[in-house]
């Protein structure tokens, strides 16, 4: 059985990469060391007009912790209702409270501004307390699916709890496996957690073009490396 492949990008190349490579679904964030937070304007606009795959925006003020601010709060609504504006499909959020637990009401007003778009509860959820009471708060909110490495580091560690979490919740949210998932393990995640979607940075160090730098300081970042979404994405025909 095939899987649906989302791609997190967190540039405008590794959108094209996910594209050509063949990806279903972008997940779009910026600052990938910091785990992503939310893309500029004009990163949204450019890959609005030049990538025809669907891209779900991830929208987070900071790294860190997803406890809030109001200050903080009110960005990620004004971020959401401009990707509304732009015309994208979906969001991917996630806030905690200092307990651990899923911020109910304040996911439950920035659900209210996404409206009609398609929402991902982030890995905040592999942060939370509880990840039963968690993932049964997030079926309740109404959320379309929830990204997770069953409160593991990585979907490795984490792969036991994510098929028991697929198991009891399956038919009610959408549970997509990610953190860790490469062409050596995206077909046997699949298969062993018994899900119909993944997510994979497939990401690969890029070599700058500057010939002169200075010790201490590096030119060289990550991006979504196209020869291995193309390997993915054939391991889950």
């Amino acid at each position: 059985m095939s899987a649906l492949l989302e791609i997190a990008a967190n540039s405008f190349q590794s959108c094209m990469a996910a594209q050509e490579g063949g990806a279903d679904r972008i997940e779009l964030f910026e600052n990938l060391a910091e785990g992503g937070c939310t893309p500029s304007y004009g990163m949204l606009a450019l890959v609005k007009e030049k990538i025809n795959i669907p891209v779900y925006v991830m929208i987070r003020p900071r790294g860190g912790d997803f406890i809030y601010s109001n200050d903080e709060f009110e960005i990620m609504n004004r971020d959401i209702v401009m990707c509304k504006q732009l015309g994208f499909p979906g969001a991917v959020f996630g806030m905690l409270d200092a307990q651990g637990g899923i911020d109910v009401a304040r996911c439950k007003d920035l659900l209210s501004t996404c409206g009609d778009m398609k929402v991902t509860f982030h890995r905040a959820f592999d942060r939370s307390k509880d990840l039963h009471e968690s993932m049964q708060k997030l079926i309740d909110l109404g959320f379309d699916r929830v990204l997770t490495s069953g409160g593991e580091p990585n979907v490795e560690k984490g792969k036991d709890a994510i098929k028991k979490l697929q198991r009891e919740y399956g038919t009610d949210i959408v549970i997509m496996p990610g953190c860790g998932v490469t062409s050596v393990n995206a077909r046997a995640i699949v298969d062993h957690c018994d899900v119909n979607e993944i997510h994979a940075t497939a990401k690969a160090k890029v070599s700058s073009g500057m010939q002169y730098s200075k010790l201490y300081f590096t030119d060289e970042w990550y991006e979504s490396n196209i020869h291995e979404i193309e390997a993915i994405k054939r391991s889950l025909l």
